[in-house]
């Protein structure tokens, strides 16, 4: 299977080597985001159970505290939302909506560089079906037709250059969407875990 692959990677042409380093970055994208995407990271529960607590029970020292002790995006909101508290209520909001949205953006890390591989890896093997199309021709001119080798080597660059971008692409592609779904469903739990905050701070006695 090795020397199968070895064999298809020379085959290929030169535009193979960029292909594989594209397969290679996304798959790294992909496991780091798997990784990373987890609500535990994001909202953690038992933090936000426990804030509330807190919160509910007008004990806003402790719940700086807590947000200070805690490292997830959850606790970011909170803490600038209990440390503005003397502002209007307009300005409190839009200083929450800022800390979410800040906070969100790192839902959407490396999404962009998923969505480019998926892109550009199909047109690296489109740029070397071309290429191996001017081999064939080329050689066709210098061999006539019935010399099929060198046609079969360019014909042959053409087709695995194109199937690799493919390979490449497709995947990527579906990791795209999966990790778009998540960080869309986290984002979901950040707002309204955000707004929960809010809700405790500025209700009524």
């Amino acid at each position: 299977m090795f020397e199968l692959n070895v064999e298809l990677l020379e085959k290929g042409g030169v535009l193979m080597y960029p292909i594989i380093l594209l397969s290679v970055i996304a798959l790294a994208v992909f496991f780091e985001r798997l990784f990373s995407l987890r609500e535990s990271n994001f909202v953690p529960r038992d933090f936000m159970e426990r804030l509330m607590e807190k919160l509910n029970n007008k004990d806003i020292e402790a719940a700086k505290t807590m947000c200070a002790e805690n490292r997830s995006s959850i606790s970011v909101v909170a803490s600038d939302i209990l440390k503005n508290l003397n502002l209007p209520y307009s300005r409190l909001m839009e200083t929450a909506e800022e800390s979410g949205r800040y906070q969100a953006k790192r839902l959407e890390r490396f999404q962009p560089t998923l969505q480019a591989i998926s892109t550009i890896a199909p047109m690296l093997g489109f740029l070397g079906t071309v290429f191996g199309m001017i081999k064939t021709f080329l050689a066709l001119a210098q061999y006539g037709a019935g010399n099929a080798q060198p046609l079969a080597a360019g014909i042959a660059e053409a087709l695995i250059t194109t199937a690799a971008g493919l390979c490449v692409a497709i995947p990527t592609m579906a990791f795209y969407y999966f990790i778009r779904f998540r960080s869309e469903r986290i984002t979901v739990e950040l707002e309204k875990a955000a707004s929960r905050v809010m809700n405790a701070v500025v209700k009524e006695d």
